[in-house]
């Protein structure tokens, strides 16, 4: 079973510059058990890909959150990745 989502995510670059993107993607599901590394697994192989805008210079960090979904358990989610 998968689940259509929209996130929003904000990229903070190290220089100050944030760039702010909302795409869509399809994610499988059941969403594995917080705090686990089949969850860590599945944020870094469906989440973590729609990170990052091209720029490869400097440190970033990326924050995440699920604003649509077809599944009720991922709306509202958010993750956080980078440095």
């Amino acid at each position: 079973m998968n689940a259509a989502i929209e996130m929003l995510i904000t990229n903070t670059y190290e220089d100050g510059t944030e760039v702010v993107t909302r795409p869509t993607a399809t994610v499988p599901l059941p969403l594995p058990e917080e705090g686990t590394e089949e969850r860590e697994e599945w944020e870094y192989d469906h989440i973590h890909p729609h990170t990052g805008t091209g720029k490869t210079q400097g440190d970033a960090w990326y924050d995440v959150e699920i604003i649509e979904s077809s599944a009720a358990e991922l709306l509202g989610l958010t993750f956080e990745f980078g440095y």
